[in-house]
């Protein structure tokens, strides 16, 4: 027994709930403790409650199954739940208008032990940044073969975060641009489509956790802790915000991933061959659950295909809450970058409770 309840005896049984205290499914009409190393349970009280008033306001079974055949689908945690997904970004929210200030940008060098060189990196101050007050942070990967430039060539970057800030639909945030090619010492090779000259990308990994962040901290006055440091990124940018985020959820309380490349499990696609896989799909696991976590990716996707998806599955497989959505007619590109940036943005930093 947990807290007074069962625990769930079914080996996959669908997380109904989340609260402070763990996660909870339904058995046999009753509610059940989800037991797992991975569920921090704190408090062993005032969960009754919090789930009577879940389970008036619930939807039947019928209408979960219904919901869950849709091209869009949230996970049940309260706070995650509550995004209304819009899967096309509207174009008004991807432009800079006349009259309306953006973030500054600024490009900074600094010193890597991981990689031992000096490398380069944008940082977007939010408009009336001030050195006296602190800011969550969100780190925005790029794609292979690109660089810390890269997801600043589109003005949508900075118009939708800015724009959705305006109407109160989102929070002030450092954005932090970095290059995420972070080979080891004497690795570094030149760009192909082939394993070696992806461990430089996996390596970012050590690059954002012991160089960058700390750098972050103490040069800039940011706010610290998971809730208040966010990760995406695009297509190899958002293999690595995925992987990152889900083995150092102790580091980041949202994830956001938009078209994802493969790798992050063992595969196979037709520019790479076999990859190994960085993890497991049994690994494919959030040691603390994410505030949010979300994916997307384009229905006519040329270059990933449906490795997106089969994240999705994987993670929805492993009792992962998260919100996945398909962007209609999107292939590899803005399209599909807005509409993830558009949603996941909503999300961040406790904007969906305004």
């Amino acid at each position: 027994y947990y807290y007074g309840y069962k625990c769930c005896q079914e080996q996959n049984t669908k997380v109904r709930f989340v609260d402070k205290n763990g996660k909870w499914g339904v058995e046999n009409g009753e509610w059940c403790g989800i037991v797992s190393q991975r569920n921090n349970w704190i408090k062993p009280w005032k969960q009754f409650e919090d789930m009577q008033n879940f389970e008036n306001s619930s939807e039947s079974e019928e209408d979960q199954d219904q919901e869950d055949q849709k091209n869009i689908e949230v996970g049940t945690e309260d706070y995650m739940s509550k995004l209304q997904v819009v899967n096309i970004c509207p174009d008004n929210y991807r432009k800079m208008h006349e009259g309306v200030e953006y973030p500054t940008v600024k490009k900074i060098t600094y010193y890597s032990k991981v990689t031992e060189t000096e490398r380069e990196m944008n940082i977007a101050f939010p408009v009336g940044y001030d050195e006296n007050k602190k800011y969550p942070v969100l780190y925005f990967l790029h794609g292979l073969m690109h660089d810390e430039d890269a997801m600043l060539e589109d003005e949508s970057s900075l118009a939708i975060p800015t724009n959705l800030l305006n109407e109160g639909r989102a929070e002030e945030m450092i954005i932090v641009f970095p290059d995420i090619y972070a080979p080891e010492p004497g690795t570094a090779v030149e760009p192909d489509y082939n394993p070696q000259y992806y461990l430089g990308y996996d390596n970012f990994i050590n690059e954002i956790a012991d160089v960058i962040m700390p750098y972050m901290a103490e040069h800039y006055p940011v706010l610290t802790g998971r809730e208040n440091t966010a990760i995406c990124g695009f297509s190899m940018g958002a293999r690595a915000s995925l992987h990152i985020g889900y083995m150092r959820s102790d580091l980041f309380g949202y994830v956001g991933s938009f078209a994802p490349a493969p790798g992050i499990t063992p595969g196979e696609d037709s520019f790479s061959g076999k990859h190994p896989g960085l993890i497991s799909e049994d690994e494919f696991r959030a040691e603390v659950p994410h505030i949010v976590s979300l994916i997307d990716c384009g229905t006519n996707d040329t270059v990933v295909g449906q490795f997106p998806k089969s994240y999705h599955e994987i993670l929805t497989r492993n009792n992962q809450e998260h919100i996945w959505f398909e962007v209609p007619g999107a292939d590899h590109d803005w399209n599909a970058i807005s509409a993830g940036l558009y949603n996941f943005v909503q999300t961040l930093f406790g904007a969906l409770n305004n």
